[in-house]
């Protein structure tokens, strides 16, 4: 049975923009190194975020990626399924970063398990960001 998510708003200022975590619950980290790519991100973020939802859905439900096995990272079993956009990063017209978190409570409360990076890079004949890969880590 697929994992069903559910997306986090953060809603707390983060006027320092400092990182985000569960327990802190900042409103998303926005790091862009001009404006010029702060208007070409906004111009496609509904696109953009659409694409980040489909990719993490589609790794913690692909049994390769995201399972039960014992020695596996992560473990689809401590997952709840509610997840958050950690970050934002946009340095140069071929790396846009989105950050994102998944929330685990086996231990009794709700806290950071899993981060997954979706990672895009900007197709200047399409005008079309394109998926570049995923990365995972523990947090």
């Amino acid at each position: 049975m697929p994992l069903e998510l559910k997306k986090l708003e953060f809603n707390n200022p983060n006027p320092e923009n400092n990182y985000v975590t569960y327990e802190n619950k900042l409103s998303t980290r926005f790091d862009f190194s001009s404006k010029e790519l702060e208007i070409l991100f906004r111009n496609h973020e509904k696109e953009i975020m659409q694409i980040v939802e489909e990719q993490i859905e589609e790794y913690v439900n692909c049994d390769d990626t995201c399972n039960d096995d014992e020695d596996m990272f992560p473990r689809r079993c401590e997952l709840n399924g509610e997840w958050y956009v950690r970050g934002i990063t946009f340095d140069e017209i071929y790396f846009l970063s989105v950050l994102t978190a998944f929330i685990s409570e086996n231990q009794g409360y709700k806290e950071d398990y899993l981060g997954l990076e979706v990672v895009f890079f900007y197709n200047e004949d399409s005008q079309k960001f394109e998926i570049d890969g995923i990365n995972s880590e523990c947090i």
